[in-house]
């Protein structure tokens, strides 16, 4: 399930910290095929499957290998020379120094990696000599009555920040957004030139800033940003020790002769930031099993689930400074599992009208990349698509809780989950289709009115793939189990999975996909009513857009507008590039953020964009947030 570092909480759909799952009972051949799948695809072998990485190249060939041999689908995507299951698409793993990286300061020419290190999402910029200026922590904060700035010019200087915030360590701080982009934000609307940011460990090899880290999902910070050490940051701010440097970020009053009266007088810093970003290629994976009607097997079905986990930690990580293998047991292999059975499940019986296409996705926990490349390379015309079923997190249910989203996005939508899950009505085939165990003949269920205890959220936006399916007006389903205490942490293992649960579930999914593929009619996509951002921090002003988290400079692009929302009503659309709000530039979902946190409701405010080669400039009126508990 996707995280970025905007998204720092998780969506609305996750219902709660469900407990421990039940123990898996592989009473049938199925189930442990289900298990065999699981247990490779998180297994310390493909590491964590962090796209770009050996693991989830490995991961790819193996979905491919099952759709060929044991499916035998067709492959989904059209080459120059012949067919490939796997659909590639640019992927951005990561950055590396380049040539003549540089800080230097009164005391000399600092060693990188030593005791600094340029940030790895830093512009690439070189700053001549220039002058530092004291910031304590960067923050502005009006609400809050707070600011770092009040009485400091900074125009045309560089600043030194803490890398901290007031109040840090409370979980309720009011200055919990105030991250380093944020904070170059900030820096670069009062003038500065870049930042220097002070490590907090007082070991620099052990602080972050220290390590070339990398997150696509968040772009460039407004203005370069570097790190350094403690020690570097004691004398360059005219300190004794770094007990000292712990009074000023503590913030007590510095001494006589320290940084206030030296900093405007001497020091000076030359930056020269010099990165390379490591390009790879990343893959989707696609096959398919073609129609047996002669007209409706031109509109497909997608059933879909992303396979990328968090390789060994790092960004989206929840185990802190963990370096363990991330091994996503749940997050996603159960759900690529399920679609690889679905496919073997529907190869088995006699072929449905419509065509359905199964699809694994990379990069979906950098920011919906895969999806969001298919939707925009599709390998079946979108137009022919007429339904896409996302299953993510799908491996732990617990207490017959089953959660699906998207059930406003089409208005036979809730008619048919329900006939669905109800053990009597049968949507396919009586005969049993899965090991010796379907839906119609369970015995943890046969005595029951319905087959899950549901959850539907109407919203077809959200933390998965789905979302970019969605947002090109395609109706969608999304099951999901809820989240536990083993989300995107090392944890998260192949033997706390619900197989029986999963299985369950996969006929539950079949049921559905088997019933939209034998209908004469399509789905009627309906737009659904919203159930809040996904993702964003908590902010004043909503104006229902669904911006697109990714690598850019240039723009931030939409991947979608919601209905009756400030940005339908400004003429917004998805696939238009804000590149300015409010005044203030935006080059990628941080700056947009940061933007969003300075305006207020009912307030007027212009919006430069570029739709295809125009360049528009609309006004939009922001709707008050709604209240969240």
């Amino acid at each position: 399930m996707k995280r970025t570092k905007i998204l720092l909480f998780l969506s609305l759909l996750f219902v709660g910290i469900a407990a421990s799952a039940q123990k898996p009972q592989l009473n049938t051949s199925a189930q442990r095929d289900l298990r065999k799948h699981i247990e490779y695809l998180s297994s310390d072998k493909l590491e964590g499957r962090r796209t770009g990485d050996a693991g989830a190249t490995e991961a790819a060939s193996y979905i491919a290998e099952q759709f060929q041999k044991t499916a035998k689908l067709r492959p989904g995507q059209a080459m120059t020379h012949g067919a490939s299951y796997l659909q590639g698409f640019p992927y951005i793993s990561g950055v590396t120094l380049g040539a003549d990286n540089s800080l230097r300061l009164a005391q000399g020419l600092m060693e990188v990696g030593v005791n600094w290190m340029p940030l790895g999402y830093s512009p690439n910029a070189e700053i001549p000599a220039t002058s530092i200026v004291f910031a304590q922590f960067g923050v502005t904060a009006p609400d809050a009555n707070y600011d770092d700035y009040k009485g400091r010019d900074v125009r045309d200087k560089i600043v030194v920040i803490f890398d901290n915030t007031p109040d840090a360590g409370n979980p309720h701080s009011a200055f919990a957004r105030f991250d380093i982009h944020t904070k170059a934000n900030i820096a670069k609307d009062k003038g500065a030139r870049a930042i220097i940011l002070i490590a907090e460990d007082s070991d620099f090899k052990s602080d972050r800033l220290s390590r070339l880290s990398y997150d696509r999902t968040l772009g460039e910070t407004a203005i370069p940003v570097v790190g350094i050490s403690r020690s570097v940051a004691v004398k360059i701010l005219s300190q004794k020790d770094d007990s000292q440097l712990k009074g000023l970020e503590a913030g007590l009053p510095p001494p006589p002769t320290g940084p206030n009266e030296e900093i405007r007088a001497a020091p000076t810093a030359a930056i020269k930031v010099n990165l390379t970003k490591k390009q790879v290629n990343a893959s989707n994976v696609i096959g398919i099993l073609e129609g047996s009607d002669p007209q409706l097997k031109d509109e497909a079905i997608i059933i879909g689930a992303h396979y990328d986990h968090l390789g060994h930690g790092g960004s989206g990580s929840l185990a802190a400074n963990s370096t363990e293998i991330h091994h996503g047991a749940d997050d996603n292999a159960s759900g690529t599992t399920a679609v690889i059975e679905l496919a073997r499940m529907f190869s088995r019986e006699k072929r449905p009208k419509r065509t359905l296409i199964f699809m694994t996705f990379a990069g979906e926990e950098e920011g919906l990349l895969g999806s969001k490349f298919y939707v925009n390379n599709p390998a079946w015309p979108l137009e022919k698509t007429i339904a896409m079923i996302n299953l993510d997190m799908v491996g732990r249910l617990n207490e017959n809780k089953l959660t699906i989203g998207g059930i406003g996005t089409a208005t036979e939508w809730n008619d048919l989950i329900q006939a669905a899950n109800n053990p009597t009505v049968r949507l396919g085939q009586t005969d049993s289709l899965f090991g010796n165990i379907n839906k119609h003949n369970d015995p943890v269920k046969s005595n029951d009115t319905a087959l899950f205890a549901l959850q539907l959220n109407q919203d077809g936006f959200g933390p998965s793939d789905h979302s970019s399916f969605y947002g090109k007006n395609i109706p969608v389903l999304f099951f999901f189990t809820g989240t536990h205490t083993d989300y995107h942490k090392p944890s998260d293992t192949a033997d706390k999975i619900n197989y029986l649960g999963l299985q369950r579930i996969i006929l539950l999914v079949g049921d559905i996909a088997r019933s939209l593929a034998q209908s004469p009619t399509r789905p009627t996509y309906a737009v659904a009513k919203s159930s809040g951002q996904m993702g964003q921090v908590r902010l004043s002003v909503s104006l229902g857009t669904i911006p697109s988290y990714g690598d850019t400079t240039d723009g931030m692009i939409l991947d979608g507008v919601r209905d009756n929302s400030p940005a339908s009503k400004a003429g917004l659309k998805a696939g238009d590039k804000i590149i300015k709000l409010a005044g203030k530039d935006v080059r990628n979902a941080m700056d947009y953020t940061y933007v969003l946190g300075s305006m207020k409701p009912g307030e007027e405010y212009e919006v430069e964009l570029i739709r295809g080669t125009e360049r528009m400039m609309l006004k939009i009126i922001p709707a008050p947030a709604a209240r969240r508990p």
